[in-house]
């Protein structure tokens, strides 16, 4: 794919091709195949074992935020997306039915699968750990975070507003197509820090007033990364959110997508005294060793499945499945 012209800066544009590509793997030598999948990782085919599909979601400009997508790009691409919509669901729930066992990142992403692929999922949290920051530490400052990619579906344009409403300055870090829009959308207090790295975003976490997190996301590790650095969160009560935080005691959260609705949930939060161990604490709950644990689990069994479904059938070198670590 990466060899067709054009194929990495207009991605959007060959989406039929990216579903050819991951059908055209072979992938007869193995017991197990592992699809990581947001799009169609998962029309990728377990040819003589079993397939198990790690769902960051169904893609979303296909299935739950179609309208969200169709709004905010451009007209050929509006009509193009119109056009394939069906024929690329077709395709994807196509994918979905050579799927042997789904997990899903969150409660919210498993019930997404129920609707769009009529099929159950187990829920594994993803893994979650602060990012690495310079040595000593600084004090907290005066300023909300918004740290991800800029798309419209993650509403940094609420963000914008709602801090001008209560005054107070915003820090927004990351990159992403919808910077020129948000660019001429702010105001005084609004600052864009761009791409940022590791090291600068942990340092933002770890100064920042506050994270807001204005859309309504699959799981949302950037909320729980402000938790592990001590920072509470002003969000959107939708969406994988509401697994992971508890409102009070780890967030703060607006019920409406309105810059009122933020700009309250803005002084609520910044009213009161946080102590940073409980956040911390929440954020350890998703801890890698405990991605690692359920995910042990379900590959054993996998695994286990795979072996005894194709015993007989492959030469005796091939029938001992590889250990996990």
């Amino acid at each position: 794919m990466g060899r067709i012209p054009g194929a990495r800066t207009h991605h959007r544009w060959f989406l039929p091709l990216h579903a050819l590509a991951f059908r055209r793997f072979d992938t007869s030598r193995y017991d197990l195949v592992i699809s990581l999948s947001h799009a169609f990782e998962k029309l990728i085919r377990a040819r003589h074992g079993r397939h198990l599909c790690y769902c960051f979601s169904p893609p979303r400009y296909l299935w739950d935020l179609y309208d969200t997508y169709a709004r905010h790009v451009s007209w050929p691409q509006r009509m193009a997306l119109r056009a394939a919509v069906s024929p690329l669901r077709a395709i994807d729930s196509a994918g979905a039915a050579g799927v042997d066992r789904f997990v899903a990142i969150s409660r919210t992403v498993a019930e997404r699968i129920r609707r769009s692929y009529g099929r159950d999922s187990d829920v594994v949290y993803p893994p979650v750990t602060p990012k690495t920051t310079a040595s000593g530490s600084a004090p907290r400052e005066r300023f909300l975070l918004s740290l991800g990619r800029l798309v419209p579906y993650k509403r940094i344009d609420l963000a914008i507003a709602a801090a001008e409403l209560a005054g107070i300055r915003l820090v927004i870090a990351g990159d992403g197509p919808d910077r020129a829009r948000l660019d001429r959308l702010a105001g005084p207090n609004t600052e864009f820090a761009g791409h940022v790295s590791e090291a600068e975003a942990g340092r933002l976490l770890s100064t920042c007033a506050a994270f807001v997190f204005c859309g309504e996301e699959d799981f949302g590790i950037a909320p729980l990364e402000a938790n592990a650095h001590g920072a509470p969160v002003i969000a959107y009560a939708r969406g994988g959110v509401t697994e992971t935080m508890e409102n009070g005691t780890s967030a703060i959260f607006f019920d409406r997508q309105t810059p009122a609705a933020v700009a309250g949930a803005i002084e609520r939060c910044l009213d009161r005294t946080w102590d940073p161990m409980p956040l911390r604490q929440n954020a350890a709950r998703f801890s890698p060793q405990r991605f690692r644990g359920a995910m042990h689990n379900i590959l054993t069994e996998m695994l286990a499945s795979a072996g005894k479904s194709s015993a007989g059938a492959r030469p005796k070198s091939e029938t001992n499945a590889p250990a996990l670590s």
